[in-house]
């Protein structure tokens, strides 16, 4: 019994850890533009990491993408829900505002 607790323990302490892993806090510094493609563009946060975002164009926005211009314009913080492959640049899939929240 205490070996099925602590593996349940386990594997939720460890779909937490991975779930945050999934999120981070940034101030975008600038926003660098369309890719050669057009279907998705990259900006840099004030810390040097650069992300992407997929929005097809323009036509098809992810969740929060305007507050990522805001972001730029004011220095406030916003939340990055991203993707769960590691590729770099880091696919954002929604923006919100604010720092994370654990």
């Amino acid at each position: 019994m205490k070996k099925l607790l602590a593996a349940l323990s386990l594997s939720l302490v460890s779909s937490v850890v991975l779930a945050q892993a999934n999120t981070v806090t940034v101030v975008v510094k600038k926003i660098e533009g369309f890719g050669e493609s057009g279907d998705a563009f990259i900006f840099r946060t004030t810390t040097g990491q650069r992300y992407q975002v997929y929005n097809a164009g323009g036509s098809n926005p992810i969740r929060g993408e305007a507050l990522l211009s805001d972001s730029v314009k004011t220095r406030k913080a916003v939340c990055l829900h991203l993707d769960a492959n590691k590729t770099k640049p880091r696919l954002v899939q929604s923006v919100h505002q604010g720092a994370c929240t654990p």
